[in-house]
């Protein structure tokens, strides 16, 4: 995730040096070069370089990937355009939750072909972008005015395209003459200076941190673990139950994809924020019930000296990283044990009636590691689609997941046309650092945060987060359905309010 964001920030330099296309193309050579070095890695600095080359080729395409869209779509269709890519990145996701899944059964090398297998995604785009065209916004940026005129020709399909140049024209003419005006200068700090461009930015990266602290990538990050903890024991069956709820999920990006352009933006962020606080809220209350009615440790392990023997609960037995909860499951859960667990693999104790699978399987035994049995884990099942219902419409991560990416494409669609040419590359670039900063903050401490103040406690910190994104977006978030990147720039004029 750090490479992912040094990578958005090289992105917009690429993007607006090279164009939007030739920057996703090294964006996909970039994952490309990266799964192979992953998948075949023998150690762990091999592994770790990988890691980085796919994160910078992420990082990369998420400051192009939108912003190359929106400058080539119809202001009616922009909004759906780019939030194609969610439903798309849903499919990716289910696709990877099953490669996952069937592969998990291969202890020794199911890792190796899940990265080799991405790189095959990234050479097919790669590939197809070879024949598709440069940005015309970009072109005439260039000063490619016949190139451009013959690219937006092809793109709308139609010769007819004198009044959409023209208005990009004037509109690029304006803004040399008020870069002229301010005397050129640094980038960074011409958008700092320009009212316009620095509520514009607020709004954009503002939205991406309330996605990401709403703990949508979080909750996808963490699914097989989410879903464990609710109940569900066995690791591959938490894998397949993901890929069920990822199914749900698709089907509400599919429907959420049309909707952007004719509810708008404005209104699927406010109601979207809603839902994520309303199935936070519920999810937190399942976990709290879960420890509320944990099943009880009644049994006394051989090493009554250690810390797993002093737990009474076994919420409190599997919050102990070191410890596991075992009992006899037949119809119900009894003869409840907390055991050290064993050095060579968190599947089986260290010692007792779950100290191996022939043990487990004889006397129907189940080892129970960070989660605990109960009755009721179809709630956490259901709160968890349902915050990937809510998700869908709006905001992890377009590419966040791709490990990524989500409130759905919305951040991705605001951040791509809410800002003017001269500053649309670095502002959407600083939007998409903006993300996978506090992605690596919520994704490095998530776990962390279970462990201080539980399950529980962090999905209500959730909810709160998204409730006052709610607030925000009513607030500060201005409507652009239906309208030309040109006249989005209005919007943020300082005519209006300044942030």
């Amino acid at each position: 995730m750090p490479s992912a964001a040094i990578g958005s920030l090289i992105g917009a330099y690429l993007s607006d040096s090279f164009g939007r296309r030739k920057c996703l193309m090294f964006a996909c050579f970039c994952y490309m070069l990266g799964s192979v070095v992953s998948g075949s890695a023998y150690n762990r600095e091999t592994l770790l370089t990988g890691r980085l080359m796919t994160g910078c080729g992420i990082g990369i395409a998420c400051a192009a990937t939108a912003v190359y869209v929106a400058e080539c779509s119809p202001s009616h269709l922009r909004g759906r355009l780019i939030g194609l890519s969610q439903p798309f990145l849903n499919i990716g996701i289910l696709i990877a939750m099953i490669i996952s899944a069937v592969f998990s059964y291969d202890k020794k090398n199911g890792w190796r072909y899940i990265w080799g297998i991405q790189g095959i995604f990234s050479c097919i785009q790669f590939t197809a972008l070879i024949f598709l065209p440069e940005s015309p916004r970009w072109l005439l940026q260039k000063s490619c005015k016949d190139e451009a005129k013959e690219t937006l020709t092809r793109i709308r399909n139609t010769k007819d395209v004198e009044q959409e140049m023209q208005t990009i024209e004037v509109n690029f003419k304006e803004i040399q003459k008020s870069i002229e005006k301010s005397g050129g200068g640094n980038l960074f700090l011409r958008m700092l200076k320009t009212s316009s461009v620095r509520r514009a930015l607020v709004v954009g990266c503002g939205l991406h941190l309330f996605a990401q602290f709403s703990g949508v990538n979080t909750v996808i990050y963490y699914s097989g673990i989410i879903i464990q903890m609710s109940g569900v024991g066995n690791v591959s069956s938490a894998l397949w139950n993901s890929v069920i709820v990822n199914c749900v999920s698709l089907t509400f990006a599919i429907i959420g994809m049309w909707l952007v352009d004719s509810a708008g933006r404005r209104k699927l962020a406010i109601i979207g924020l809603l839902g994520l606080f309303f199935s936070s809220l519920c999810l937190g209350t399942t976990f709290l019930m879960a420890a509320r009615y944990s099943p009880s440790v009644n049994t006394t392990n051989d090493f009554p000296n250690n810390t797993c023997s002093t737990y009474s609960q076994c919420d409190d037995c599997v919050r102990d990283a070191n410890c596991g909860f075992c009992h006899e499951d037949i119809r119900a859960v009894i003869n409840g044990a907390c055991l050290p667990v064993s050095d060579t693999s968190h599947l089986i104790s260290e010692s007792g009636s779950c100290n191996s699978s022939l043990t487990l399987s004889k006397y129907s035994m189940k080892w129970a590691y960070n989660y605990c049995p109960v009755t009721f884990s179809w709630i956490a099942i259901v709160g968890f689609a349902l915050f990937l219902i809510f998700n869908a419409p709006n905001v992890i991560t377009r590419h966040s997941v791709n490990r990524r990416q989500r409130m759905g494409p919305l951040p991705w669609t605001l951040n791509a046309e809410i800002y003017p040419l001269w500053a649309r590359s670095t502002g959407n670039a600083l939007g998409a650092m903006t993300a996978w900063i506090c992605n690596l903050i919520i994704a490095a401490s998530f776990l962390s945060f279970i462990e201080l103040i539980q399950s529980y406690g962090v999905f209500y910190v959730m909810a709160s987060v998204a409730l006052i994104g709610s607030v925000f977006c009513f607030f500060f978030l201005p409507e652009t359905k239906n309208k030309s990147l040109e006249e989005i720039e209005i919007l943020f004029s300082p005519k209006k309010p300044n942030v």
